[in-house]
């Protein structure tokens, strides 16, 4: 790989250029400590991989931002002097792909760049296999966001069949977002091992669209395709609300259908999701404390101004011979029940444990028809908008 060194000063470049002699598949193209120099060499021969300082003051963020424009092609690592999230979010607006804390550790160096070698050959695969891709019609897909303030509902269990039934339609493109950012396990309940998280599209998310996106989700046997939350809560530090609205926007670009699952409280960083939602799917189970609450968010998210006519009641776990009744959950919130799941603990728990949807291992079920007849239900709502 061809790599440009920009450094901040003369020591840095002669220890850098020392450090990257040991690294046998890369090829030091250029070094120095001056701009013009280094957009030179760029103007000479693109390179795969520009290293460069931030220089102290910052004020190499726009040389960055220069760079990536004019050499889309030539990924950036920048090398900052500490790591705070001001000068993170800098760099990846400006167009790095990753950020390095000086003194630069060899191996760290060398992770980074095989990252990027790595990234650069599945943004070459899937432009290869763009043609063969199943195009979609113009319009933006529908984003259903699934939510509720309340534990043990049910959330991920609704979100992964509701996705599974939309996608029995085969015409039809799904994708199910984890945005669960802490604690999120839908890949878990999907018996997937992700190879990338979201925080490998942030990674890259100066270059995001709906083409590249594609190369970080997942496949699953029911048809969809997913984008799992991180495996450990720490890497979540520099992801923001700009960052979930790219996302979701590059998304709603390929996909008829964008199904996200939501961590269980409002949190800035995925406000996107629910202003971008066609419909917010708020669920709630039978049960005193469930309704409460569900009754608060609701007047939380009427406070917030959210479009009440988006707002659907998903009543999961509903079981006829309980003491609450589907009349007495409306009651309550003032609002109807749009759909209701049913209950079935034994199949329930078998399809999250061996990783299959409801819908999908048990397709006769009646709680699979209830999600059948709860998508027909809200697409026909969405026709009737329209």
């Amino acid at each position: 790989m061809k790599l440009l060194l920009l450094a901040d000063s003369e020591t840095e470049r002669l220890e850098i250029t020392e450090m990257l002699k040991n690294i046998d598949y890369i090829h030091l193209a250029g070094d120095s400590i001056d701009e013009n120099k280094t957009w030179e060499s760029l103007e000479r021969a693109t390179a795969d991989i520009l290293l460069m300082g931030s220089c102290f003051n910052g004020s190499r963020y726009a040389f960055a931002e220069k760079v990536s424009k004019q050499f889309p092609h030539t990924s950036i690592i920048m090398v900052e002097t500490e790591l705070l999230e001001e000068t993170m979010h800098n760099a990846l607006f400006a167009g790095a792909k990753d950020v390095l804390i000086k003194p630069i550790d060899p191996e760290k160096l060398m992770n980074s760049i095989y990252r990027i070698h790595q990234l650069q050959e599945r943004t070459a695969v899937t432009k290869a296999e763009a043609p063969q891709k199943k195009l979609r019609k113009s319009e933006l897909g529908q984003v259903y966001t699934v939510f509720s303030t309340k534990g043990g509902v049910g959330k991920t269990f609704v979100s992964i069949n509701l996705a599974a039934s939309l996608a029995k339609n085969p015409e039809k493109r799904v994708v199910l977002v984890d945005l669960d950012l802490d604690f999120g396990n839908a890949a878990l309940a999907l018996n997937l091992y992700p190879k990338f998280t979201i925080t490998d599209i942030i990674d890259d998310i100066r270059h995001m669209d709906s083409d590249l996106i594609e190369s970080y989700l997942i496949p699953h046997e029911s048809g969809i395709k997913v984008l799992p939350a991180n495996l450990q809560p720490n890497m979540n530090d520099f992801i923001n609300a700009e960052h979930i609205h790219v996302i979701l926007e590059s998304l709603r670009e390929s996909f008829d259908y964008v199904i996200v699952d939501m961590p269980g409280r409002f949190v800035e960083t995925i406000m996107p999701a629910l202003a971008l939602a066609d419909q917010l799917l708020v669920i709630t189970t039978p049960e005193l404390s469930a309704v409460r609450n569900i009754k608060v968010l609701l007047v939380t998210l009427k406070d917030l101004n959210f479009p009440q006519s988006k707002i659907r009641i998903v009543l999961n776990k509903e079981d006829l011979r309980g003491e609450i009744k589907k009349n007495d959950v409306e009651t309550t919130l003032n609002k109807k029940v749009d759909a209701s799941i049913g209950l079935d603990y034994h199949r329930v728990l078998s399809s999250l444990n061996r990783g299959v949807p409801l819908v999908y291992e048990y397709p006769k079920n009646t709680l699979s028809k209830n999600f059948e007849k709860m998508c027909a239900k809200f697409i026909q709502d969405e026709l009737l908008k329209a």
